[in-house]
């Protein structure tokens, strides 16, 4: 067994210990994840990681573990979101969970004849659990933004769709489909506005678009494809009037596309940004406190249709304190 061998021995073995602590939802624990972190840091000093190294005094917290400590991991591994406050530092739990993590590791097999770089172990380690911590942990959680109502309504849902971008699943596509579900919801409170998942086609539906009002079709995407341009073809042959609705950086792109076909003229291409704010703030006829409350109802309708037509409940925005105070609790 070579170096990488003996390295990649401690990480299975990491592996599988973490796996081994997560619930039956497939829920985990943020405090398996603070284990994991700074014993994995402990072992950079060597290995094995005794009593004395790895609890404070008394043995009632575990050594070096607080909210700013595991910040400065997260940090030096590229992620500067806000995670723990605490670390898991007055958590009994966190105790336990160090170690048996550490005793996983002083017990991993390798070949005592070869040489182990301990910090290039550690830091594939501390790798791992903050992947984990994105994956788990962040991805798992509401879409935070600063929703700031005193900004341009456009400049808003920019944040917004920025804010699922640094997800790593990038569910970008889905959120801006939802937040024109919910735009034309407030819009036409009378009109039945489409409620279908994400990632349902709208092949697949009697609709000419993701959304159809009057003899409009919208079509939301992210990233305009040529498959895209002829199914705005067909809506013309039918009788409807297409309308893609794409971020703003991705309009020339898909004018382009229209352009190619001879339809410039023919296909509506908006910056769904725009789309979006224009609509809310022609809403509140340009009052600034009635932006206000129509940004609030933009973002809960949003969560509202997240709530009722995603399984996955992380797409929703999570509400900012004024909006609370404007429309109650949700």
């Amino acid at each position: 067994m070579d170096e990488f061998n003996n390295t990649e021995a401690y990480l299975a073995a990491a592996k599988s210990w973490y796996e081994g602590e997560r619930a039956k939802s497939g829920s985990i624990n943020t405090n398996v994840m603070n284990a994991g972190l700074i014993v994995s840091r402990m072992m950079a000093d060597g290995i094995p990681i005794t009593d004395e190294r790895l609890y404070s005094e008394g043995k009632s917290q575990v050594r070096g573990l607080s909210g700013a400590t595991i910040s400065k991991i997260l940090e030096q591994h590229g992620k500067t979101r806000l995670f723990t406050r605490e670390g898991g530092r007055t958590s009994r739990g966190t105790i336990f969970l160090a170690a048996a993590f550490r005793d996983v590791l002083n017990g991993t097999q390798v070949n005592k004849n070869e040489s182990v770089d301990l910090a290039k172990a550690s830091n594939l380690l501390e790798s791992f659990f903050v992947k984990c911590v994105r994956l788990d942990y962040f991805d798992k959680q509401r879409i935070a933004v600063e929703l700031d109502y005193r900004k341009p309504v456009s400049s808003v849902v920019s944040d917004i769709l920025n804010g699922a971008a640094e997800r790593s699943d990038k569910p970008t596509g889905a959120v801006l489909q939802h937040l024109i579900g919910a735009k034309l919801q407030l819009r036409f409170p009378n009109v039945e506005i489409g409620s279908d998942r994400a990632n349902t086609a709208d092949l697949h539906t009697d609709r000419e678009g993701d959304f159809q009002v009057g003899t409009t079709a919208f079509h939301v995407t992210t990233s305009p494809m040529e498959k895209l341009i002829s199914r705005c073809v067909e809506n013309k042959r039918a009788g409807y009037r297409p309308v893609i609705l794409t971020p703003e950086s991705r309009v020339i792109a898909a004018r382009q596309m229209a352009d190619n076909v001879g339809m410039s003229e023919q296909i509506s291409v908006q910056a769904a940004e725009t789309f979006i704010g224009n609509n809310i703030e022609e809403i509140a006829i340009y009052d600034g406190d009635k932006i206000r409350e129509g940004l609030a109802r933009l973002i809960r309708t949003y969560n509202s249709r997240i709530g009722a037509i995603e399984i996955d409940k992380s797409l929703m925005i999570d509400e900012p304190r004024w909006v609370v105070n404007i429309l109650g609790g949700n």
